[in-house]
């Protein structure tokens, strides 16, 4: 038999069977169109946040003290090292920030200075930054990130000159922050800023644990690591592997090896159902060997090879695979793009796709190898003998 003749013979079987061949190709179309969209939102939320992050400069760092005991006197001195443009203290207040009944529990309360701004990249939307009058001061302002201004205030419009609550102590408002995304894993919409010694006179800690610091420009990032640990070691007399020092695009690689990690689980998770696909093409394709032993019978007292029928069959699972594969990578891509409108990111991964195909392909190889040889094996008594 020609193998023109063989594919159209197993198409022909395949659609001769419409429903059965449609609900088999279901599996492999949720199967496949499951591990793009997942894989495809795991790239696209790497990709925002990698964007949003390299906008930010990529010559932000921050450090992290395990011991030690530094005051701001000893911060301040680091704004002397070649290779760093500045440097600005970060402590976490553990305070609630409200007005009246609202409070905005995303919130990020950190006492720093006027430099924050600076060593983070960050831009005023309104207002103005902290300043070093309200730092010699102590005085009660406080910088508000948008989405801490339009949760507490209804708007970040007009928010300067509001006051707001921190822990029952009233703080004017004198700035609100555009929100620039993630910076150094911190959400820039729900941050807060107050001055430093505003914070210490309200009863924190004046030793500082962590800070941030801007290197330069990006060719100087390690220049100024290594400046900033040898003036940590040698000044403040910070015990080396006691404290540490990273980047942003550091901080921007570990994250995005762990979501790599959890995409990679999520799109094994889903490539479950593709085994489950092909034992159902598996299970199809017995059945379609067990009604057709009188074909097959005939085939073979007319002249038809044991590999003729092999091919046959073997045929027919591949085209139920692959016309299953095709419509699970468009209905994949169709609704990837689809979450895309609603706000979740997603990129279509062609490498993923390429997958795809090869593991529809495959399907139809591994599961109808069986059949197809079962098939293969009937002798032509064998199977004119059955009904």
């Amino acid at each position: 038999m020609r193998y023109s003749q063989l594919a159209r013979t197993a198409v022909q079987a395949v659609f001769g069977n419409g429903l059965r061949s449609a609900l088999t190709m279901l599996g492999l179309v949720i199967g496949i169109s499951s591990v793009i969209i997942l894989v495809g939102i795991g790239d696209g939320t790497n990709r925002q946040v990698s964007e949003k992050m390299k906008a930010l400069g990529g010559d932000a760092l921050s450090a992290y003290l395990f011991d030690g005991d530094m005051g701001y006197n000893d911060l301040s001195g680091m704004n002397d090292l070649g290779a760093v443009d500045g440097v600005a203290p970060s402590k976490s207040l553990m305070k609630k920030l409200s007005v009246g009944t609202t409070v905005a529990n995303k919130a990020f309360v950190e006492a720093t200075d006027e430099h924050y701004l600076h060593v983070r990249n960050l831009k005023l939307q309104e207002g103005r930054n902290l300043s070093a009058v309200d730092r010699e001061n102590r005085s009660k302002v406080i910088v508000l990130g948008s989405d801490v201004a339009k949760t507490l205030l209804g708007s970040a419009d007009g928010a300067v000159g509001r006051t707001v609550k921190l822990d029952g102590d009233e703080f004017t408002v004198v700035g609100v922050l555009q929100n620039q995304g993630q910076s150094m894993g911190l959400n820039t919409g729900n941050v807060a800023l107050v001055p430093f010694s505003t914070a210490v006179s309200m009863g924190e800690s004046g030793t500082i644990t962590s800070f941030y610091a801007k290197a330069r420009g990006e060719d100087a990032i390690e220049a100024a690591k290594g400046e900033i640990g040898s003036y940590l070691t040698g000044t403040v007399h910070i015990p080396p592997g006691r404290f540490d020092i990273i980047s942003q695009d550091e901080m921007l690689r570990a994250g995005n090896e762990i979501d790599g990690t959890m995409t990679l689980l999520l799109a094994g998770i889903a490539g479950i159902s593709l085994v489950v696909a092909g034992i159902g093409v598996m299970n199809v394709m017995l059945v379609s060997v067990t009604e057709r032993t009188r074909e097959i019978g005939i085939k073979k007292a007319l002249g038809a090879r044991r590999f003729d029928i092999l091919v046959q069959f073997l045929l027919e699972a591949l085209v139920l695979s692959i016309i299953g594969g095709v419509l699970g990578i468009a209905a994949g891509i169709a609704l990837g793009l689809l979450m895309g409108t609603v706000g979740l990111a997603f990129v279509v991964s062609w490498g993923v796709v390429a997958v795809a195909v090869a593991a529809a392909t495959a399907i139809g190889l591994v599961f109808g190898i069986f059949p197809a040889y079962r098939a293969s094996r009937l002798t032509p008594i064998e199977a004119l003998r059955q009904e």
